[in-house]
């Protein structure tokens, strides 16, 4: 089973420049069977909808990619949900987070200003798999391998020189988790080199599942 696990739409992210529609057309034609929409959770995403201080429509509004996504998408192509995560405050880290549903966003006000240790525990207590993003993007910082589960080793943005041989060396030094991932966004965006994700062993049938495979390394990257 082939997952794209870094795509996003323009329903939520300000940068994307692809509709859900079109992101599950561009993942069919690539020959994947399921992907996951990571759109931007953070508070500058939330503002083009108004007040991100407004917790119940900023999830409602970021739930619009994946949702448009889920009514497109053909019988047998699977469609998850997950996010890229930016703490407000200083500071340009994203990471990708998997495994939760929208009660865990309605029931967790906030949970982008607890800073990246205590969203790990927040994380780990609700059975998420976390991990850093294209961390060594130019402007990015590495966080602290205890807090993390995995790492982006392939991110396939055209405009983004992600220095992917060196996130696979640390996610090897400290034993985390590798991912993959063609963080498409429509546009000039292209697929890099060749568009990431993961293939599974077995298929999955939602987010919990593909955590749990992820974390019993039943997988392999494209």
């Amino acid at each position: 089973m082939r997952i794209e696990m870094h795509i996003h739409t323009s329903e939520v992210s300000p940068c994307a420049q692809c509709t859900a529609a079109e992101a599950v057309h561009r993942c069919l034609s690539k020959g994947f069977d399921a992907m996951a929409v990571t759109n931007h959770f953070s508070e500058d995403a939330a503002r083009r909808f108004g007040d991100p201080a407004n917790w119940p429509a900023r999830v409602e509004n970021f739930l619009r990619g994946y949702e448009a996504a889920k009514a497109v998408a053909p019988p047998g192509f699977l469609v998850l949900l997950g996010m890229e995560l930016r703490f407000t405050g200083p500071g340009a880290n994203d990471y990708l987070v998997y495994g939760f549903d929208e009660a865990f966003l309605y029931a967790n006000e906030g949970f982008d200003r607890l800073g990246m240790k205590k969203f790990s525990a927040l994380a780990r207590e609700n059975g998420l798999l976390v991990a850093q993003a294209h961390p060594f993007r130019w402007g990015m910082m590495l966080t602290r391998a205890e807090w993390l589960d995995g790492l982006e080793v392939y991110n396939g943005h055209a405009n983004h020189p992600a220095h992917n041989e060196f996130a696979a060396l640390w996610a090897r030094k400290f034993g985390l988790l590798p991912l993959s991932g063609s963080d498409y966004h429509g546009g000039d965006t292209g697929d890099g080199v060749a568009p990431g994700g993961i293939r599974l062993r077995e298929p999955i049938r939602n987010e919990r599942e593909l955590v749990k495979a992820i974390k019993e390394r039943r997988y392999t990257l494209l």
